[in-house]
């Protein structure tokens, strides 16, 4: 079964199928393991595919736990689309490796590069992808 440290679950390649199946639950499911469980659908599947997938399972998840003012349209194609540009950027041997050389990506700030605290708390971009911007 999976495997837990303080950081959360780390079997990502496990968790993306889970993710993808509508099986995932939500405990364990750190910033950490968004990120990796991002990864491993990024490199398996054809970049928009895997975007699809990520944001509906996501989506399934928040709602299944109870709390699905917690997904984000803007965050998770934000996240998708930098874990994309990094893993076409360099051919990682594994989810672990991507993880431990991107881990700015892990900084709880990494958005606000991209969009201003008001735009990321609004419902329109709970609701669909915005493009960056500072407003």
């Amino acid at each position: 079964m999976s495997r837990a440290n303080s950081e959360g679950r780390s079997d990502y390649a496990v968790m993306a199928q889970e993710l993808s199946a509508g099986t995932l639950g939500p405990v364990g499911f750190s910033h950490r393991a968004h990120l990796g469980v991002a990864y491993e659908m990024i490199t398996r599947h054809e970049v928009f595919e895997a975007m699809a997938i990520y944001a509906r399972g996501l989506r399934a998840l928040t709602e299944a736990a109870g709390v699905p003012e917690k997904y984000n349209a803007t965050v998770t194609l934000a996240f998708l689309s930098l874990t994309a540009e990094r893993a076409a950027a360099k051919d990682y041997e594994s989810t672990l490796q991507f993880l431990t050389e991107n881990d700015d990506l892990l900084s709880s700030n990494v958005m606000a590069h991209y969009f201003s605290p008001a735009l990321m708390r609004s419902d329109l971009a709970r609701r669909v992808p915005l493009l960056p911007r500072q407003d």
